[in-house]
């Protein structure tokens, strides 16, 4: 099944496939992740290898994208970084490096899809802002609402590793993630730098409007269960 992940996860659009093919792939790695993560243990994270993965974003898409990284980060508990504009770096165990890999081309092709559709709204064409002043405000907002559920997600997933009932096991299991990831990260003896962005919204209309768009992302979806985006699968132990 790793084998499979691995195949599966290479098929990018700058590898030579095409959206449509890259988009299937990364739906097929969260069906598959969601089965990998139940049955992670704490003797299989100290074996499992940390892996690195590179993702370039590019076009309109990375002004979102780029906001909501940090969200992925979070919630895939991996580590990450960028190398100049476009290129993103995730790094941590690899079905959490996958998933958040798998989440950056869910975010892309969503914000792609709701940004379309506001082109074509009556509350596009009334804006008398700039064309670029709407979408950037749109694109921050829609950023905004996605990272905000992301990080709810984050806390429910935190929450009830740490209940009385999974207490013992799952408390381990994050406790030897954290340790895993954080040897193996040293070892690679790079050296982060935090940089701080200022964003000026200038149409509170398209603001709210990207809000809306962010919150219909089905994050709460299963996997090829009908239109629109698939959500995050649910994982356990991973």
């Amino acid at each position: 099944m790793k084998a499979r992940l691995r195949a599966l996860a290479a098929k990018t659009i700058d590898r030579g496939c095409s959206e449509a093919e890259a988009m299937m792939a990364a739906q097929k790695v969260g069906e598959l992740l969601e089965v990998y993560g139940l049955t992670m243990s704490e003797v299989e994270l100290r074996d499992e290898p940390c892996l690195q993965r590179d993702i370039v974003i590019t076009g309109p898409r990375l002004q979102a994208v780029g906001i909501i990284f940090m969200a992925i980060l979070r919630l895939t508990e991996t580590r990450g970084w960028m190398v100049g504009r476009n290129h993103f770096v995730l790094f941590g165990l690899e079905p959490d490096v996958l998933m958040g890999e798998y989440l950056m081309h869910v975010v892309a092709g969503a914000v792609d899809h709701e940004e379309a559709l506001f082109r074509a709204s009556e509350a596009y064409r009334r804006s008398r802002q700039t064309p670029q002043q709407r979408l950037r405000s749109f694109r921050y907002g829609f950023a905004e609402r996605v990272s905000e559920r992301m990080d709810e997600l984050a806390a429910q997933r935190q929450a009830s590793m740490t209940t009385p009932a999974a207490s013992g096991g799952g408390t381990a299991l994050v406790v030897a993630k954290e340790k895993r990831v954080a040897e193996a990260f040293r070892d690679l003896g790079i050296r982060l730098r935090s940089r701080t962005t200022t964003r000026r919204v200038s149409d509170n209309a398209a603001f709210r409007q990207g809000a809306a768009a962010g919150g219909r992302v089905a994050l709460e979806r299963p996997v090829g269960a009908g239109a629109g985006t698939p959500r995050l699968p649910g994982r356990r132990g991973g």
